[in-house]
């Protein structure tokens, strides 16, 4: 029975342990640790100010992404993936919204909020595609833990082209950047 007992703690123990922030990765990992995690990906390599992105192509879901890592001076502090799928009716970029939904909401629980900037589509769902394309919602989920913050989001960019991305940050990198605004003030 105490074999039983450690055998049980040890697998737990061993499960927490192994959990990652964000793929196979952890929030502070390297790029060192990103490409022997990944040595045969050919990344896209991105930089803006002090954010240094590593790109590639997947499949979550079943949908088509691009994989994002990002990294500030040389440490992991996000992930994202931005689905990239095309459809031939609006509506289909809300199913694959939905889908996703209920993936991250057995593991999570998101908080959803639906953000109506002009309410005509409001109570009719076949026109949800449309609305978002118009720009008229934006549907955003959302979770945190004490070492992540999960955004998952689906709205109409400046070019009137439906984005869908779900962001994965490191909670203490996102709440220094916060504070660092609120300094400004």
């Amino acid at each position: 029975m105490k074999k039983l007992f450690l055998g049980l703690l040890m697998l737990f123990s061993f499960q927490t342990f192994s959990q990652n922030n964000f793929r196979a990765m952890n929030w502070d990992d390297s790029i060192s640790d990103l490409k022997s995690q990944y040595p045969d990906i050919q990344w896209i390599i991105e930089a803006v100010d002090e954010l240094k992105m590593y790109i590639t192509d997947d499949y979550v879901g079943g949908l088509k992404v691009y994989v994002s890592y990002m990294f500030v001076d040389g440490k992991l502090k996000g992930g994202a993936y931005n689905f990239m799928e095309e459809h031939s009716s609006d509506n289909l970029y809300h199913e694959d919204f939905l889908s996703i939904s209920d993936i991250l909401n057995k593991k999570y629980e998101m908080e959803r909020e639906e953000k109506w900037n002009k309410t005509t589509w409001k109570n009719n769902p076949d026109y949800i595609g449309h609305a978002l394309r118009m720009g008229d919602v934006e549907i955003t989920e959302t979770y945190g833990d004490e070492d992540t913050l999960i955004t998952h989001a689906i709205s109409s960019n400046s070019s009137g082209d439906i984005t869908h991305m779900l962001f994965y940050a490191d909670i203490d990198y996102m709440k220094a950047k916060r504070n660092s605004v609120v300094d400004d003030f």
